[in-house]
């Protein structure tokens, strides 16, 4: 047998694969009848997780040769730890802090709740490889913690040995703090206020009732926002490739096999490896989300904090700090940009008197692509918003509104969801194989199959299409809780006035979802141009990437034009995030009559 034109595979490797496979086969076969035998599928969704892990453990099976002969020097296994402790650790930071800065806009009346969101969000315009140039740039050796700003204040000079372990988990808890705070403010502002009225009334103290009604009530968000920050930062890419030093990761390990060596079948084998714990996590985040039960009802009364001195008080500093921080790592970054030498221009005023310039956004003399590939992730993102929106909107009406095929219907939304579980370099890396791929050849018979989507590879389709699989699932459950909320009257109705579907569509249904229409364009726009891992074994030197052309500067050691690179990218993300609020403000203020 061949395996990427590798030989050598044991008899025993054989049969155990074939076993893994016919398991995984009659999983898929199981879960299909039951589609068409009109069963409730809710609880077999399992399935479809279980039989790709079997199909996986079967790939993993037949790479059993390549990992056996070159997993000891490429340290293969050690990466994998690495890869498992950054995501534990980044986790636990990541919530903790999370929660307790939801909890402090939710739960206190502290003072600037609007500004202390908009700030904690802020890191979702920037591409992670902005959080480990910042990290750079402070605690580096050359940063301004470690020197002591500079040598001015040099008591407060500590080194915190960036380079590695803890300047990753530094950026990924940086990088995960957003998404882990959004889910936990949502799930701590649905409280019933009289189940903490009842366990005052019992004589419960503040401490007895926050292990007791609140955590109970938001264990759900909370194991959610778990399996968000553990995916985000084990399958991470920016912020290893800046900051990681020598300590591998499996992220970084598929870039160096890919395009440091050119060694497609490591990069596939470690793509495997990297997937199947993310998968696991999806698999345990959808069984409790089936177990989730709405904790607000017709009868609940909503919670309004009460002001008590000392909560505010230890609350709002430790927003305000957290806030800082998240500050401190855009400005830090935003200030190096304007810097003609870094640090010189600081500690060695006599011999580089120069201390600003904007040369840096020049991009002279740099690798990456300067402008030209800022100017195509534009192109780029702007083709995902437009292209992504349109499939993503379209298949959630198909599949929440339209009649008959119920099991289709279900597959689909199955379907939909799946690409949340899928890292952005395991999607780059098997679009490399499927579109780069002239044929196919059947198995047991000697009949080959010409790819008819090979012309894609190499093109901006390609690049807008991986960019949609890869942010899909977020906006696909976007548009369907958007869609959920209109009464079902609306195609009844028109269907006894024997009114066309599109014209309900485009006539209704699209005018009176149009806000979150907006919010998912922008979320495609943000999203591909700030991302690097869905793109970088796609993009060619005819379409280079802005983000790409960070991690190109960063290698070339050319740091301070990445930083330019990335402010350039949280610019663009946010004025594209203003714009959309601003279409979303006019329209909603010009149908309100209407809405009413």
């Amino acid at each position: 047998m061949q395996y990427f034109g590798l030989e050598g595979i044991s008899q025993a490797s054989f049969v155990l694969e074939l076993i893994l496979t016919i398991a995984a086969t009659t999983l898929f076969v199981r879960l299909l009848l039951a589609y068409f035998k009109r069963r409730d599928t809710s609880r077999l969704s399992h399935r479809l997780v279980v039989g790709v892990l079997l199909l996986l453990a079967a790939q993993a099976l037949r790479s059993a040769h390549f990992i056996a002969s070159h997993g000891g020097h490429s340290n293969l296994i050690q990466s994998a730890l690495n890869s498992l402790m950054v995501g534990l650790i980044t986790t636990t930071i990541a919530v903790t802090l999370a929660f307790f800065y939801a909890y402090g806009l939710t739960r206190t009346s502290i003072r600037g709740k609007m500004l202390l969101r908009i700030v904690a969000l802020l890191p979702l315009f920037a591409p992670t490889m902005l959080f480990g140039l910042s990290l750079v740039y402070m605690f580096g050796n050359k940063g301004i913690v470690t020197s002591g700003f500079f040598g001015k204040l040099p008591w407060l000079a500590f080194d915190i040995n960036l380079y590695g372990f803890n300047g990753i988990v530094m950026a990924e808890t940086a990088f995960t703090f957003p998404p882990a705070m959004m889910i936990l403010s949502v799930a701590l502002m649905h409280t019933d206020a009289r189940m903490y009225e009842a366990a005052r009334s019992l004589g419960a103290g503040w401490l007895r009732i926050f292990f007791t009604v609140t955590l109970p009530s938001v264990k759900y968000g909370l194991l959610s926002a778990v399996f968000v920050c553990f995916t985000l930062s084990f399958t991470d890419f920016g912020a290893p490739k800046v900051v990681g030093g020598r300590f591998n990761v499996l992220a970084v390990d598929i870039y160096k096999q890919v395009v440091g060596q050119q060694n497609f079948g490591m990069g596939a084998t470690v793509s495997i490896i990297l997937l199947a714990p993310t998968l696991l996590a999806f698999a345990a985040d959808r069984i409790v989300q089936r177990r989730s039960h709405a904790v607000l009802t017709a009868r609940s009364v909503p919670m309004a904090p009460e002001p008590v001195f000392w909560r505010d008080l230890l609350f709002g500093t430790f927003c305000w700090t957290t806030a800082l921080a998240v500050l401190a790592v855009l400005f830090t970054a935003g200030l190096a940009s304007f810097v003609a030498m870094w640090p010189y221009s600081f500690s060695h005023p006599e011999i580089y008197p120069k201390l600003w310039t904007l040369s840096n956004y020049l991009f002279a003399n740099v690798g990456g692509g300067g402008y030209n590939a800022f100017f195509t992730s534009l192109r780029m993102s702007a083709w995902t918003a437009v292209g992504g929106t349109v499939v993503t909107f379209a298949s959630a009406w198909l599949i929440e509104k339209t009649q008959g095929a119920e099991r289709l219907r279900q597959a689909g939304y199955l379907l939909s969801i799946t690409p949340l579980a899928l890292p952005g370099l395991v999607i780059g890396i098997a679009y490399v194989f499927f579109f780069n791929r002239p044929g196919f050849s059947l198995p047991f018979v000697s009949f080959q199959i010409a790819n008819p989507f090979v012309w894609l590879y190499g093109t901006m389709a390609i690049l807008v299409l991986s960019n949609i699989i890869h942010f899909y699932t977020v906006s696909f459950l976007t548009a369907t809780t958007a869609l959920r909320q209109l009464d079902k009257e609306f195609e009844v109705v028109s269907e006894s006035m024997s009114v066309p579907f599109y014209s309900t569509f485009l006539r209704v249904t699209v005018p009176i979802c149009f806000p979150a229409v907006i919010e998912i364009a922008a979320y495609y726009f943000v999203s591909s141009m700030a991302t690097v891992s869905a793109v970088i074994f796609l993009y060619t030197s005819r379409l280079p990437l802005a983000s790409v052309a960070v991690v190109n500067m960063d290698d070339a050691g050319d740091t301070a034009a990445a930083a330019a690179m990335c402010m350039l990218i949280v610019g663009a993300n946010i004025a594209v995030r203003l714009a959309a609020e601003g279409i979303c403000w006019v329209f909603n203020r010009k149908t309100r009559a209407w809405r009413k």
